[in-house]
């Protein structure tokens, strides 16, 4: 059981170090964020630069776009489009953003 422990917490610990590697954005980077409604579809587009973190570019998006719906039922894409590095993210319960694990 504790090794079964180990190689969880190794694995938080990788996934936490790729988020905030993530998550740190320039602002000089080039940002695009894609929201995605419940049913899959683009409800809104967007490319700037000027964030320092990805939470904040969502939130940014997300003012500009001024969607009648809630953001948990979102998928936001957040794409670097200097380093063509994109992950997606969604909003629990709680309103924290969180990252959506990408299949292999």
């Amino acid at each position: 059981m504790c090794y079964l422990r180990n190689i969880q917490y190794e694995y938080i610990t990788l996934k936490i170090e790729i988020m905030e590697k993530f998550d740190s954005l320039k602002p000089q980077d080039e940002v695009t964020v894609t929201i995605w409604g419940p049913e899959g579809s683009r409800l809104y587009q967007s490319t700037n630069s000027g964030y320092t973190t990805v939470e904040e570019a969502i939130r940014i998006a997300l003012a500009n776009a001024g969607l009648a719906i809630s953001p948990e039922l979102c998928v936001f894409e957040v794409t670097n489009t200097d380093s063509q590095v994109s992950h997606k993210y969604r909003y629990n319960a709680d309103g924290n953003l969180v990252l959506i694990p990408q299949e292999d």
